[in-house]
């Protein structure tokens, strides 16, 4: 499951102090939903060509066979197209941590104090990024590389620092 980070960016003061970093997560997928919707108008407009082609020929068992092909594979595309559009985003400020994890029509938003605010990664193998605030835990990081855990770990943790004591 190869998942790419997507933007990384910084706005600056005047006087090169971060005002705010932010982080987001996409899946990695090569189809919008809008794309998969014309792609499957297209399958389903060839297989029912093709299909009446050969109930004219009098084999009319094809297309009820060609039917629950395409319900079978439009139930499999709303299945991924649901998920198509998942993120998660980390935004930190001097004031606020703000998570936000969107998973299908679930959207959840979190404001914390960076102060309080504490990230762990124990290194592991498909191992989550641990955000904890006040005795809530929320991981973060299935849409992130293995690979590339580790390091935004510790950029993270170091932006997490410089917000928590502004100087």
């Amino acid at each position: 499951m190869g998942m790419i980070p997507g933007n990384s960016s910084q706005v600056v003061a005047p006087d090169n102090v971060p005002q705010s970093s932010q982080w987001v997560f996409r899946r990695n997928c090569s189809l919008t939903p809008k794309q998969l919707l014309q792609w499957y108008l297209s399958l389903c407009a060839l297989t029912l060509i093709v299909a009446t082609g050969f109930l004219l020929a009098g084999f009319w068992i094809v297309l009820p066979f060609a039917g629950l092909e395409l319900l079978l594979v439009g139930t499999a595309f709303v299945v991924y197209a649901r998920h198509a559009a998942d993120y998660e985003m980390i935004e930190l400020q001097r004031d606020q941590l703000l998570l936000v994890m969107s998973d299908g029509t679930k959207l959840t938003q979190l404001k914390w104090s960076p102060q309080w605010a504490k990230l762990s990664y124990n290194g592991k193998y498909k191992a989550p990024l641990l955000f904890s605030h006040r005795g809530q835990q929320v991981k973060i990081g299935k849409f992130i590389a293995e690979k590339d855990k580790s390091a935004l770990h510790r950029e993270l943790k170091a932006a997490l620092a410089r917000a928590a004591c502004p100087v």
